[in-house]
């Protein structure tokens, strides 16, 4: 039996990520749900598992490496994400050498960067897609001593430094093999999101990918698996009856996709009784009035949704198969209803002008929404954008950042007309205008459910000013003109 520790390190924001530093880090701390797979099935193939979720637990190195020598394990594994590449492996390479056991890299930029994942100081393997086959079999090999290049999934280098990928056959539906997360080895009780109300709080998802072709987005490009009914309800009862959770995120990318697979789970929630508040993601028009009612008797609280922006062109552009007179029948239907919404809006969307971007700031104060989120748009790695522009100039911005190599502050938006500095300020003058209105605060109190929301919601409208204080206010208020240049369609 081997021991296998996972590491979550601390989540920092980087300049070259969609959201404000200031929402970034109040958006709530949120349990490492691949790591609790990962370690569920490390436990379920005979190891002992431990998570470290630094993150919730505001730990620094020196405690970690205090506690990981009292487990004494044979090998620490990490989740890898393209924004905190060069922060997580930075932690890889200095446990590594105070340890001197091997580091497992798990994750998403796994499978889009083997090549500059596995050649990077402090990784010594990757697994790609579920890891079903292939962590076991990682695991067995540590702990036997023998050689594990050429395994199932495993991304290694061979004694002559060259990358040998294993084999890859994806089942038909990984979620038959997969156990469910290993939720006893994390601190459910410190977990929250910036709007939940109930704790405990945890994350789940009942599918991977999505059936939509937004272009802006990386999920469409991944496989579509569909989480069995009876899986999720059971998921969902250990969670409730265990873990002592009474509110769940399902982070599906769009839960009402498959309206008679979301029909089931909602009525089998209301069959089951449990004492469980939901919340989780829908594409505009996915949803009808009676299934939304459905959803709100089995616990639904809100549903948040890729609203964006406005200007038809932009969405025709972006594949985004939805209209304002769509987004408008669809929230005053949640009103009846009693579910909140959460609106996604994006700045420097193609041909975005200071006209277009005032034009989004005001579509979102005149919708019945009850939070927003505004983004800037990057071409985020795996969409189609980012391909499209990688095959079109032939630099890609993200290979050469987790490869090391010098890039800007911030991946290339060629399709906005407005500056990088002027999107900054746009987004900051949209969350001012947004939750700083009387009658927004106003009912913003009237939700509040106990002192523990109450304080959250006050730290974060707290840093929020503080951060969008700017030396000189004109840059909020007047971004400045529109660059010269002609706006490029992505």
């Amino acid at each position: 039996m081997a021991r296998i520790a996972f590491i979550y390190p601390p989540l920092m924001h980087e300049t070259f990520e969609e959201n404000l530093k200031v929402v970034d880090e109040d958006f709530g701390c949120l349990p490492p749900l691949s790591l609790a797979y990962a370690a569920a099935l490390a436990e379920q193939a005979g190891h002992e598992a431990r998570i470290i979720d630094t993150n919730v637990l505001r730990l620094g190195l020196p405690e970690v490496e205090r506690q990981l020598r009292e487990f004494r394990p044979h090998a620490l594994a990490f989740t890898l994400s393209t924004y905190m590449f060069h922060r997580t492996t930075a932690w890889m390479k200095a446990l590594r050498a105070s340890l001197g056991v091997p580091t497992i890299a798990g994750g998403i930029n796994v499978q889009l960067y083997p090549e500059e994942t596995i050649r990077t100081e402090g990784v010594d393997y990757g697994i790609l897609h579920f890891g079903i086959a292939g962590f076991p079999a990682l695991l067995k090999a540590i702990e036997e001593g023998r050689d594990p290049v050429g395994l199932p999934e495993v991304v290694a280098l061979d004694p002559r430094g060259r990358m040998v990928i294993g084999p890859v056959d994806p089942q038909p539906n990984p979620y038959l093999a997969l156990p469910l997360p290993a939720r006893h080895l994390l601190p459910n009780h410190r977990y929250y999101s910036i709007i939940s109300q109930r704790r405990n709080f945890t994350v789940m998802v009942t599918s991977t990918g999505c059936p939509a072709r937004c272009r802006y987005c990386a999920i469409p490009s991944r496989p579509r698996y569909l989480n069995p009914v009876d899986r999720v309800i059971a998921e969902i009862r250990q969670c409730h009856d265990v873990h002592g959770i009474r509110e769940i995120d399902f982070f599906d990318a769009d839960f009402f996709a498959d309206r008679r697979r979301a029909r089931l789970i909602c009525q089998r929630l209301i069959d089951e009784k449990l004492d469980i508040e939901w919340s989780c993601r829908a594409s505009i028009g996915r949803f009808n009035e009676d299934l939304l009612r459905l959803a709100q008797q089995s616990g639904c609280r809100a549903v948040y949704l890729g609203i964006e922006t406005p200007e038809k062109e932009a969405l025709v552009l972006l594949k985004k198969n939805v209209s304002p007179d769509q987004v408008r029948e669809q929230l005053q239907m949640m009103r009846r209803v009693g579910v909140r919404a959460l609106g996604f809006f994006m700045l420097g969307v193609p041909g975005e002008t200071h006209a277009s971007a005032a034009r989004t700031i005001r579509y979102a104060l005149g919708l019945p929404i009850d939070y927003a989120q505004f983004s800037r748009m990057i071409p985020k790695p795996g969409s189609d954008i980012h391909r499209e522009h990688v095959e079109q100039t032939g630099s890609d911005y993200w290979r050469d950042l987790v490869g090391g190599r010098p890039v800007p502050p911030r991946a290339p938006n060629p399709w906005s007309r407005i500056s990088e500095e002027a999107l900054e300020n746009w987004t900051k003058l949209a969350y001012l205008a947004f939750y700083y209105r009387p009658s927004y605060i106003l009912k913003a109190l009237a939700r509040l459910r106990s002192t523990d929301e109450a304080w959250r919601s006050f730290r974060t409208m707290g840093r929020m000013l503080k951060a969008f204080a700017a030396p000189d206010r004109r840059s909020v208020i007047d971004p400045g003109p529109d660059t010269p240049q002609d706006a490029r369609t992505p």
